[in-house]
């Protein structure tokens, strides 16, 4: 995650106290600390047990801070927005993030965000105290999201939950077997760590992807080398857009391809883009739909 917009990742740590740290890449590939975040003229502080998650929360091209905490008084996760600029940050208070009409409230949220049913829109999971992973799908709108409900994740049609003393449930989403769906991976207060395979439900081989009732997009290359190749397919007049977003929610390209109709083909150099995963973004009219793609050289 590149916190100052220098091409280098860095690394942003919770501690116990409450505090949330931050410590940059240099070119050489260490770290130096540069100290505690600030939030208006003091030290970010949620109170004990910050747990920080890094995304550009409002889709304005700023790193935001989503950070978890130990009270549910207040709501357990709280946004931070980035005032500031992409290469240095300024936060100035927070708000709780909601869910309906209260504040999510799980002891020790531990929060991180992922498109994860593939409509475009950015998803919250919350690990918690008592060993829950929390999944609020958002329902807003990109830059604007909104949470109604919280299912707790399911395995084999249960509700998982780590055994009792195996508490403080950390969780990380990314696709660990490489075969294009996502897992989660979970870590506890005690010494595991666990993977949990999802399930595709695409068919075997197929590249081709709905965009609303009227739209289809066939990717040509999946892994990507230098390009991104897919055709089109609109049966009536529609705007398409398409964005590269990377996992700190920020877009990295984008491309305006005007009002289409039948099925034209495309190629985008991504010469330019890092090694990495990415969410391909397609805007058509008022629909929206993502994709998983791999860049690799």
């Amino acid at each position: 995650m590149d916190f100052n917009n220098d091409g280098l990742d860095d690394l942003i740590v919770g501690e116990r106290e409450g505090f949330v740290n931050y410590f940059r890449r240099l070119a050489d590939g260490t770290l130096t600390s540069e100290g505690r975040i600030q939030s208006g003229a003091a030290d970010l502080d949620v109170g004990n047990n910050s747990a920080p998650f890094v995304y550009d929360w409002n889709n304005d091209g700023l790193l935001d801070l989503i950070v978890g905490r130990e009270a549910t008084s207040g709501g357990s996760v709280h946004l931070f927005l980035n005032e500031g600029t992409e290469e240095t940050a300024v936060f100035d208070g927070f708000t709780p993030v909601m869910k309906g009409s209260s504040p999510v409230s799980w002891s020790r949220s531990i929060p991180h965000m992922r498109d994860m049913n593939d409509d475009g829109l950015t998803d919250l999971l919350v690990g918690e105290d008592n060993g829950h992973t929390y999944y609020l799908e958002n329902s807003g709108s990109v830059g604007s999201p909104v949470f109604t409900t919280s299912p707790a994740i399911s395995v084999n049609g249960s509700a998982y939950a780590w055994p009792s003393g195996q508490t403080d449930c950390t969780v990380y989403v990314n696709d660990w077997n490489e075969d294009g769906v996502l897992d989660i991976i979970q870590g506890n207060y005690v010494k595991n760590v666990w993977v949990f395979l999802g399930n595709s439900v695409s068919v075997e081989g197929s590249t081709s992807q709905a965009v609303g009732p009227e739209v289809s997009i066939d990717l040509y290359t999946n892994p990507l080398f230098n390009s991104l190749n897919y055709s089109l397919t609109s049966a009536q007049p529609v705007s398409v857009a398409i964005s590269i977003v990377g996992m700190d929610g920020r877009i990295v390209q984008q491309w305006d391809l005007g009002v289409l109709q039948g099925s034209s083909d495309h190629i985008h150099n991504v010469s330019d883009l890092p090694c990495g995963v990415y969410s391909m973004v397609v805007q058509a009219g008022s629909e929206m739909s993502s994709r998983q793609i791999a860049v690799i050289r």
